[in-house]
C-alpha cells in the first residue's frame, strides 16, 4: 500500500489541492457579493431610528422616483368615469420651521416621503383635476404635511394641512356658496386617508396590523372640516393577481371602520408596490411602473409618449 506522506511529491501535492480548494473558495465568495442587484436593492438598513419597514428599505436612497400608473375609475356625477392616476414616491427632507423642501440637510432636517397622486378625469364638458400632495416622516410615517387641489372650470379649490406637536391645523380655500375660506385647529396625530395608500403598503412590509386614528378625506372640490375615525389595517388573504405588466404575489389588506369601503392588494416582496386599491367610488389596477428623474426633462417616460403625459 503507497505511503502518502512519505514522500516530497506526495506532500507537493496535497499542497497543491489544498490551494486550489482555498483559491476556489475565494472566487465563490466573490460572485456571491457581485451582480446580485435585488438583494443588494432591497436590503433593510440595521437602523434603530427605523421604525417604518418601507421606510428602511435602501432603494428610496438611489435619487429616482417611484412613479405607478393606475388604471383607475372614479365616480362622477353618478356615473364611472375611466381614467389614469398617477402615483409618484420618492424621499427628500423638509425644513421643521418653513414646512417646505431644503436641499441643505442638517441635524434639524426631517427625512420625508412624498406621496404625490395626480389625476384627470374627463365628464361630459370639462375634465376634473386632483393634485394630492402628502409628507409622511421616513422613519415612523408620522404625517408632517399635505396639501390637496382641485381645479374644473367651475373653480379651484385648495385644502393646506400641517402637524406639529400633536396639532394639526387645516386650512381650506373654496370657490363653492358657503364655504369660502376657513382655519381649524384640532388636537390629533391622525394620518391623511389619503396616505393609506402608503402606509398599507408598510403594513405588508412589517407583517403586522395596526391600529391608527385616520382624518376624513381630503381629495375633493369641496372645502373639508377635519374629523377622526379609529381604523385598523388588518393583513388579508394571499393571491396571485394578473396586471397588464405581469403576474404578482400578492397580500390584501382591509380597512376595518366606519368609513367608505377600502382595501389594498400589495405586492408581497420588496418594495412592496401597491398593485389594487379600492377607496370609496375609486378603484385602480397597477398598469406600469418605473423608477426615473421625472423632473429630467431628458428622460423620457416609458409609459408615456413625449408631451403627452396622463
Amino acid at each position: 500500500m503507497p505511503k502518502l506522506f512519505s514522500t516530497p511529491n506526495n506532500l507537493s501535492y496535497l499542497m497543491l489541492i489544498g490551494l486550489v480548494g482555498l483559491f476556489l473558495s475565494v472566487i465563490t465568495v466573490a460572485q456571491s457579493n457581485d451582480g446580485n442587484d435585488d438583494e443588494a436593492t432591497y436590503e433593510t438598513a440595521t437602523s434603530d431610528h427605523h421604525n417604518s419597514s418601507l421606510g428602511a428599505l435602501r432603494i428610496w436612497d438611489d435619487g429616482l422616483a417611484e412613479m405607478s400608473y393606475y388604471r383607475a375609475i372614479d365616480t362622477i356625477y353618478g356615473k364611472p368615469r375611466p381614467y389614469t392616476r398617477v402615483v409618484l414616491v420618492n424621499r427628500q427632507w423638509m425644513h421643521p420651521q418653513t414646512g417646505i423642501k431644503t436641499d441643505l440637510i442638517t441635524s434639524d432636517s426631517v427625512p420625508v416621503f412624498k406621496l404625490n397622486m395626480v389625476e384627470e378625469i374627463p365628464t361630459e364638458n370639462y375634465n376634473y383635476r386632483y393634485q394630492t400632495t402628502m409628507f409622511l416622516e421616513r422613519h415612523h410615517l408620522k404625517p408632517f404635511k399635505m396639501v390637496a387641489s382641485s381645479q374644473e372650470w367651475c373653480g379651484t379649490t385648495f385644502k393646506h394641512l400641517r402637524w406639529s406637536d400633536g396639532e394639526l391645523t387645516v386650512k381650506n380655500f373654496s370657490y363653492i356658496p358657503n364655504e369660502g375660506d376657513t382655519t381649524s385647529t384640532i388636537n390629533t396625530d391622525a394620518v391623511p386617508y389619503e396616505s393609506l395608500l402608503l402606509i398599507a403598503r408598510d403594513v405588508v412590509a412589517s407583517g403586522q396590523s395596526r391600529t391608527l386614528n385616520v382624518l376624513n378625506p381630503m381629495r375633493s372640490r369641496h372645502g373639508i372640516e377635519p374629523q377622526v375615525t379609529p381604523a385598523t389595517l388588518t393583513i388579508g388573504d394571499r393571491s396571485h393577481v394578473t396586471t397588464p405588466i405581469g403576474t404578482m404575489c400578492t397580500v390584501r389588506v382591509n380597512v376595518q371602520w366606519s368609513g367608505q369601503p377600502t382595501s389594498f392588494v400589495v405586492e408581497s416582496m420588496p418594495p412592496y408596490r401597491l398593485i389594487r386599491y379600492r377607496t370609496g367610488g375609486n378603484k385602480g389596477t397597477l398598469e406600469q411602473i418605473e423608477r426615473r428623474a421625472y423632473w429630467d426633462r431628458k428622460w423620457p417616460s416609458r409609459f408615456h409618449k413625449i408631451n403627452q403625459a396622463p
